[in-house]
């Protein structure tokens, strides 16, 4: 039969077991908790990077879209002007073509 000195024993052996195990698991989980804040703190300087890029390439694509309707609206003016320099060399070609008939008959 045991004796309650030995019964004591053993239960403090035990806590003191699970207390050891229970400090070491502390311990990990502190050293995790550590490391899962600085890589807490990586993804949240990658997350500001990234919409820093993000800002950065929405200010470009509006001055690419706004330089895109600069050059629209400078072809249009273009293609008007053009239109306008084909319309008046058509109208000098059929004056000139009015002209070589006469000095033809003229000859």
């Amino acid at each position: 039969m045991e004796s309650p000195i030995m019964n004591l024993q053993e239960r403090l052996q035990k806590l003191i077991d699970q207390y050891t195990a229970d400090k070491k698991e502390m311990d990990e989980l502190k050293k995790q908790c550590a490391q899962l804040g600085e890589e807490n703190m990586q993804l949240f300087a990658q997350v500001e990077e990234y919409s820093k890029l993000c800002s950065d390439s929405d200010a470009s694509l509006k001055a690419l879209q706004q330089e895109h309707e600069t050059l629209k609206t400078q072809h249009e003016a273009l293609q008007k002007m053009l239109f306008g320099i084909e319309s008046f060399a058509d109208d000098a070609i059929k004056k000139i073509d009015n002209i070589f008939p006469l000095l033809e008959d003229g000859e």
